[in-house]
């Protein structure tokens, strides 16, 4: 009977063990010269420990593949979406939600998936890993989340040189922006109740931009790291209201932009980011010739979109907000901080940052509103969601028109029950989507 390709490296791997040099075994204290005599040897002895060895291999396959499945299946039931809302009692100070990502290569993106599962069991939020790196947004108190930074900084894919800052044991504090940790992981207010539960998954992605040509590489060139700019210096380009000729290019999805974005922002009407390359593509003849300033939530969006956009668009100079929005505005409360009393500069950002958790948004100033209630056109921009099953769009609609138990739907078709696949919602924004940008 042939022998298997799992047991004949076994058995390769046993006669290793065994081996002292090039023609020399040592088993059950007998030396061997020829590989024959070893390996009859053996076939003789030792087919119990094979057959042990072999069972053991196909164990941890299984449990492997069992894993790869876990790890790899949907977050909730079909049809299911996040929450948008919270209600809670939780003392604040005693929680925090972090949001990172890290390009980077994962050398085994399992393990590094099922310690996750270990260290950040008392947290919620969403882990995303691959082998081209993390992203991650998780809640949890201050303990967890400090301990959770202590294990991760020491994995191996934080173990350049250039983060040995992240690996100092301090305490992650929402009122000291001077650490590493806190530029890197973005820490923001909020309890665990923000997320409805914890969710770990192996992507191919872990920010799905469907380009084959935009690979790890890629995104740590030096060319690409030089494309950053910092809030101070983003903010000095935009603070002189487009004197300078560029295009400023909100890379998000239209319901994050509609409720918040950057003075003179183009706003893709896109619902998901693998259509950004597309509208792109649509759209380079508008491109050409201008200096692209590009910006999204953290910044792993833009990560992945200056690199498209640099091989679409080779001759642009093409840049992003480093860390994004989040940094922004944490600079911009620094910056007023520093400078008390002093209200000669005015921040270029508008209305909220959405966030993809139950506080939906995050802002600098609560009465900055740049969005509209859908039904009284009135200044709005807390979302509800579509009642219509499999729809789930976010609707603008204030609490005069709508009550907070009330049932609300992005149209009229949704709300009768009459979309024939799609609604008219978004009928209408896959209409604008195709228009053709105007600069």
């Amino acid at each position: 009977m042939p022998i298997s390709k799992s047991r004949r490296t076994i058995i390769q791997d046993f006669l290793k063990e065994k081996q002292l040099q090039s023609s020399e075994w040592h088993c059950c204290d007998i030396y061997f010269t020829s590989i024959t005599d070893m390996g009859r040897h053996v076939n003789q002895c030792h087919q119990a420990e094979i057959d042990v060895r072999e069972t053991q291999k196909r164990e941890e396959k299984q449990e492997k593949e069992n894993n790869l499945y876990l790890l790899k299946q949907r977050r909730g039931k079909k049809g299911s979406s996040d929450p948008i809302a919270t209600a809670c009692q939780c003392q604040l100070e005693n929680f925090k939600v972090i949001l990172f990502y890290k390009y980077t290569l994962v050398k085994d993106p399992i393990k590094f998936a099922l310690d996750h599962q270990t260290y950040c069991a008392n947290m919620t939020g969403k882990v995303r890993i691959a082998s081209e790196g993390i992203n991650a947004t998780l809640a949890g108190s201050n303990r967890d989340i400090d301990a959770y930074l202590n294990w991760l900084t020491t994995t191996q894919p934080f173990d350049d040189d250039a983060l040995s800052e992240l690996r100092q044991p301090v305490s992650l504090q929402l009122d000291d922006p001077s650490t590493a940790r806190y530029k890197f992981f973005k820490p923001s207010q909020g309890c665990h109740h923000v997320f409805a539960e914890l969710s770990i998954k192996l992507v191919d992605e872990i920010c799905p931009l469907g380009q084959t040509a935009v690979v790890l590489d890629k995104l740590q060139k030096p060319d690409h790291g030089h494309g950053k700019l910092s809030p101070g210096d983003f903010h000095a380009i935009l603070a002189k209201r487009h004197q300078d000729d560029f295009i400023l290019l909100d890379t998000r999805n239209y319901y994050e932009s509609k409720i918040g974005h950057f003075e003179g922002a183009i706003q893709p009407p896109i619902r998901k980011f693998s259509q950004f390359p597309d509208y792109v593509e649509r759209n380079k003849d508008a491109m050409r010739g201008k200096t692209i300033l590009t910006y999204c939530t953290g910044g792993i969006r833009c990560e992945k979109a200056t690199a498209f956009m640099r091989q679409a668009l080779p001759d642009e100079e093409i840049f992003m907000l480093d860390g994004g929005i989040h940094n922004y505005m944490e600079w911009w409360k620094h910056k007023k901080e520093v400078e008390k009393g002093d209200d000669r500069d005015d921040p270029v950002w508008q209305g909220k940052n959405y966030v993809f958790d139950a506080r939906q948004s995050l802002g600098l100033r609560e009465d900055s509103i740049v969005s509209q209630c859908q039904a009284c056109h009135q200044p709005w921009d807390k979302y509800k969601k579509c009642g219509s099953a499999g729809c789930h769009l976010l609707v603008l609609r204030c609490d005069a028109c709508c009550g907070a138990d009330e049932q609300v739907y992005c149209c009229d078709e949704c709300q009768h029950g009459q979309q024939n696949g799609l609604c008219a919602c978004e009928k209408e924004r896959r209409h604008k989507e195709m228009q053709q940008l105007q600069v």
